[in-house]
């Protein structure tokens, strides 16, 4: 059987986010993947037979303007509420990095992966 998959991977914001004092004064840099999981639809050359990346890029470009949340994960169920509006969708995963949190090529973050 066929699985179809679309992504956005390594999209770059910025955003207010964490429980410290010195977080809510400055917005961080976070850095997160999209995967997208379709639907079986017929195989077409058109848009109606998969998702628009430009969806999923809408999504994400709204996070700089939120209000401050506290958790990552706060904020991963909010992409989620807003991705699986989009039709067509199975499965959704997204994945958090927080950037320049720690020294050296570390990175923290979270993961949430749902089905629709």
């Amino acid at each position: 059987m066929e699985k179809k998959s679309i992504f956005v991977k390594d999209f770059i914001t910025n955003s207010s986010i964490g429980i410290y004092p010195k977080e809510k004064h400055k917005k961080q840099k976070l850095k997160i993947s999209v995967y997208l999981t379709l639907e079986r639809i017929k195989n077409k050359d058109a848009i109606g037979s998969t998702v628009s990346y430009e969806e999923i890029i809408s999504v994400l470009s709204e996070i700089k303007d939120y209000k401050h949340i506290n958790l990552l994960e706060t904020l991963a169920k909010k992409i989620f509420s807003k991705l699986e509006k989009i039709n067509n969708i199975k499965k959704i995963k997204i994945v958090i990095v927080k950037c320049n949190i720690l020294s050296g090529n570390q990175e923290v973050g979270i993961t949430l992966e749902q089905s629709i």
